[in-house]
């Protein structure tokens, strides 16, 4: 019972209709596909957390699930979501690209990996939609002040090539 409230808490009763997860819980009889996904989840925090795998998981665990939402959102035509998954996905290229600049130097901050697993579990979690959020209080200033100088016609004509 304790088990059924943490994984509502944690939003993974969604997890219960998928078809794949569907299929093991009844293989592994396996009273909720839940079950796994939560199982799967705990996995994967305490392999980051112990550092064993910690990127692997981290790509695993923060792209399998938006990649499936933003498929769902383009093929059902359903574009209520459509400015969380595209804002997802820019927040997460920019944060990869910093990622892979400064990794000397993050590397060495302790609990990195898992405070930016954390981050990508608040952007992409349907309760939360913080990507959403993130990209307006952000980015979306930052190409509100830079729109005229990204689309002026001077700035292109001012190469001399």
């Amino acid at each position: 019972m304790q088990l059924d409230q943490l994984i509502t808490t944690f939003g993974l009763d969604s997890c219960d209709e998928i078809p794949f997860l569907k299929l093991y819980a009844r293989k592994f009889k396996i009273s909720r596909p839940s079950y796994i996904a939560f199982i799967v989840v705990l996995l994967g925090l305490a392999c980051i957390i112990l550092g064993i795998g910690r990127g692997f998981f981290i790509k695993i665990m923060t792209l399998v699930y938006p990649f499936i939402m933003t498929l769902e959102v383009i093929e059902t035509q359903n574009y209520r979501n459509a400015k969380q998954w595209l804002s997802y996905w820019v927040i997460v290229m920019i944060v990869h690209l910093l990622d892979d600049y400064f990794y000397w130097i993050l590397y060495y901050l302790p609990y990195y990996h898992f405070i930016k697993f954390i981050f990508f579990v608040l952007l992409f979690h349907p309760k939360t939609q913080f990507a959403e959020h993130f990209y307006d209080a952000v980015f979306h200033r930052c190409y509100i002040n830079y729109q005229k100088y990204i689309y002026s016609s001077k700035r292109i004509s001012s190469y001399n090539y």
